[in-house]
């Protein structure tokens, strides 16, 4: 008997294109739809019109920050439900404010693999999967 499981959706906010890519790897590997944004504020512009499951977030970028995105989404009600996966290199950003409103947060380079099963076993939480 087949199932039908709903396809998640992720939006990756990243200035580098390298690191969008990585991510976008494992996340499609893991059947996850993507969306991506350069910066903040194009991600921002994205969330005003869409709701994802997840949200894969840089805090060092252009225009505004991963905290600025962070503060704006948390204040509105329909991406409550959003997981926040925040990604760092710079592990004095990751104060206990960005804690806080994220779900987890990880710490650049990411570990492909690593990264790959996390998102797998998160996906699991979106769709009821065991």
């Amino acid at each position: 008997m087949s199932e039908n499981i709903r396809k998640c959706t992720a939006l990756i906010v990243d200035d580098n294109w390298y690191n969008r890519d990585i991510f976008r790897m494992a996340l499609e590997n893991a059947d996850y739809e993507i969306t991506e944004a350069e910066d903040g504020k194009k991600g921002l512009d994205i969330l005003e019109q869409n709701t994802f499951d997840l949200l894969v977030l840089d805090l060092q970028m252009p225009e505004i920050d991963g905290y600025g995105v962070l503060k704006a989404l948390r204040a509105e009600d329909r991406h409550k439900s959003m997981r926040v996966l925040v990604v760092t290199a710079n592990p004095h950003m990751a104060t206990d404010k960005v804690d806080d409103m994220a779900d987890h947060v990880m710490l650049k380079p990411i570990d492909v693999v690593s990264f790959a099963q996390f998102t797998k076993r998160l996906k699991k939480t979106f769709t009821g999967e065991s």
